[in-house]
């Protein structure tokens, strides 16, 4: 089982907007959050997102453009974490990229809701070039497409089965074995149902639920979903999105994932910028904190005590 947290890319949830501290201390930075997740937190799980078109800077970024100030200092960050930590497995989610389609934008800003089209083709081929010949990795095709726009999880599927069919060719082409691959649902990947009676054809492929229950009541969607399809719950936390009421998050939710088998990812530690529900304490200093919130402290002692 895997058992882990959600953490951010090169610009620390916003905090270093401009990527003005690669070439200082981006990678180290990242670096020290990941081994804490691992050494003191013992996750055994990592999900690393790819914000390339969220609204974190003015303009979005390409995989194969910035090859400088943010492609090399992701591949060297992931490739450390992976080859430092063989038994630690990571899910590279492309969270936003411009190439998606159907993003939600009404607040002016590009949510991480995009559904992958053609043009997204070749940011998958370039991150199998870069991962495909690390054992301990996965590959996340979005995050939550769509938001709540898209109405045909059809729609959502197909554009899944596309990408999946990318993703293996490049890995065919190069001679890598097959990742396991996370293919999200409709409704911010709430709902997993369609799935659950039309299943994608390919092999290898795990079904990604975010899981945030309303007011803290326990729901179990995951349970009904798990005995039909491979899931993973990609993003878990408390719907109000306080990172002060871990107490509001049900704990029949970790008994749950332990008697079903199901890899679980937390909501999010990142302690340069608040984006809740946060694992850490923030600040907006340079000062790495890892002091986690009562949510923080909710997943730790899972974590540590599963």
């Amino acid at each position: 089982m895997g058992r882990g947290v959600n953490m951010d890319d090169g610009f620390l949830g916003g905090y270093n907007y401009a990527l003005a501290t690669v070439g200082s201390n981006s990678a180290q930075i990242l670096e020290t959050i990941a081994t804490t997740a691992i050494t003191s937190w013992k996750a055994n799980f990592l999900r690393i997102s790819l914000y390339m078109d969220s609204g974190f800077y003015s303009s979005p970024i390409s995989w194969t453009g910035n090859t400088i100030s943010y492609t090399t200092l992701m591949t060297n960050v992931i490739k450390y974490i992976a080859q430092n930590n063989p038994s630690v497995y990571i899910l590279i989610t492309l969270r936003s990229d411009s190439s998606m389609v159907d993003q939600d934008t009404a607040d002016g800003d590009a949510e991480a809701t995009g559904l992958p089209a053609s043009g997204t083709d070749a940011v998958y081929t370039a991150l199998v070039d870069a991962f495909g010949s690390i054992p301990n990795v996965l590959f996340g095709l979005s995050n939550e497409p769509g938001g709540d726009k898209i109405s045909s999880t059809a729609t959502i599927a197909a554009a899944m089965t596309h990408a999946v069919s990318t993703i293996r060719a490049e890995e065919t082409a190069k001679g890598y074995h097959q990742h396991l691959i996370s293919v999200q649902g409709n409704d911010w990947t709430s709902d997993l149902s369609y799935y659950a009676t039309t299943p994608l054809s390919a092999t290898n492929v795990v079904y990604e639920l975010h899981y945030y229950p309303a007011n803290g009541v326990a729901s179990t969607s995951y349970s009904s979903y798990c005995s039909k399809l491979p899931i993973v719950v990609g993003e878990y936390g408390p719907s109000d999105n306080t990172d002060s009421n871990g107490g509001v998050f049900p704990s029949s939710f970790f008994t749950d994932m332990e008697n079903d088998h199901i890899s679980s990812l937390a909501w999010d530690i990142e302690p340069y910028n608040e984006i809740e529900p946060a694992l850490l304490n923030w600040t907006s200093s340079s000062d790495t904190n890892f002091v986690p919130t009562a949510w923080g402290t909710v997943v730790k002692n899972y974590l540590a005590n599963p």
